[in-house]
């Protein structure tokens, strides 16, 4: 028995030499596990911002439409929900003519909404107050001229005009109010605020919560152009990252060009194989869910080519101890 465990001894130590046992071993075990796992996860990070960027940047937020603006909507353009978001998924840049237009045409309306359903909820807007049976209603068509919005009496007959406007300029309320001077105004906060008088009444709104309840669906498509310069870097992320990364090793010394070429096109491959994987998912209609999925893949393949890996070499040394075991004429269980 004890030739036989000098014979093994004897075996490992020319197989893998003092430096198994050394300092140097350790930082190699660590070099090849350790820091190939930190290249896993930054891999992974890198392939879910790309899937992100790629399938989720430019998203309608469905879950800010309420029911008001979804009335809104409709009343100005007969949109129901599939049209709208068909709508908003087509607006550009927030600056742009086009995004601009729909946007306002958009919050006026619901500026006249929300005012409707505050009178006939009870509560007092401008000043106003419905009486008993009253009710306030809004104009059936978007060009409707005078009025925006009546107060009729129980018995129908109408009681008051009034012209709703949700805008910051002072001078497009002075435009509305030289065109149809009998009817009163009931306009944002931003303007009530500049002038007192009888014609033009607070609503108790702003205008920028309107315009932030207006933009928040279409939050992420209206992007800057530094938001469209952001999501292009980040959905090709990985291809610059992981040449960069291996290419900053081969500067330092740590490794060869060819090493740095072999290593980019290896978690290349890995990195596009967990990017099919939160592709296909978020093709499939499963959302959000491709992000984790996408990250956990990269993180799974190197786990497994690690696994694999250890095995193979538990099996080599297994097979060496049992060669050596029957060089010795000792049974191997």
């Amino acid at each position: 028995m004890t030739n036989s465990l000098s014979s093994i001894a004897e075996h490992y130590s020319r197989r893998y030499g003092e430096v198994a046992s050394s300092k140097e071993g350790v930082r190699s075990l660590y070099e090849k596990y350790v820091r190939g796992n930190e290249a896993s996860l930054v891999d992974a990070v890198a392939a879910t911002s790309a899937i992100n960027a790629l399938f989720f940047s430019d998203q309608i937020d469905s879950a800010a439409i309420n029911p008001q603006m979804m009335e809104a909507a409709n009343l100005q353009w007969g949109d129901d929900l599939d049209s709208l978001l068909k709508r908003l998924q087509s607006l550009d840049d927030k600056t742009s003519p086009g995004a601009r237009n729909i946007l306002s045409q958009w919050k006026g309306k619901y500026f006249e909404v929300v005012v409707r359903d505050k009178l006939n909820a009870g509560d007092s807007v401008g000043g106003i107050h419905l009486g008993p049976g009253q009710t306030a209603s809004l104009a059936d068509s978007v060009t409707q001229p005078g009025w925006d919005l009546q107060i009729a009496d129980a018995d129908g007959e109408v009681a008051e005009e009034l012209q709703l406007k949700a805008t910051a300029s002072l001078g497009y309320v002075r435009q509305a109010l030289e065109r149809y001077p009998d009817i009163p105004v009931i306009a944002t906060d931003e303007v009530a605020d500049q002038v007192a008088g009888d014609l033009i009444l607070s609503s108790g709104i702003s205008n920028v919560d309107l315009e932030a309840s207006i933009g928040a669906p279409a939050e992420d498509v209206l992007d800057t152009s530094f938001g469209d310069l952001t999501e292009a870097f980040l959905s090709g992320l990985p291809l610059v990252l992981i040449p960069t990364i291996e290419g900053a090793k081969v500067l330092i010394g740590r490794q060869t060009l060819r090493a740095a070429a072999n290593r980019s096109v290896e978690r290349g491959i890995k990195t596009g194989a967990s990017m099919a994987v939160g592709g296909l998912l978020a093709l499939a209609g499963a959302g959000i869910i491709s992000l984790p999925a996408t990250f956990v893949t990269r993180l799974s393949i190197d786990r497994f080519s690690v696994q694999s890996d250890l095995l193979r070499r538990l099996q080599s040394d297994v097979d060496s101890v049992r060669a050596l075991k029957r060089k010795t004429g000792e049974s191997v269980k």
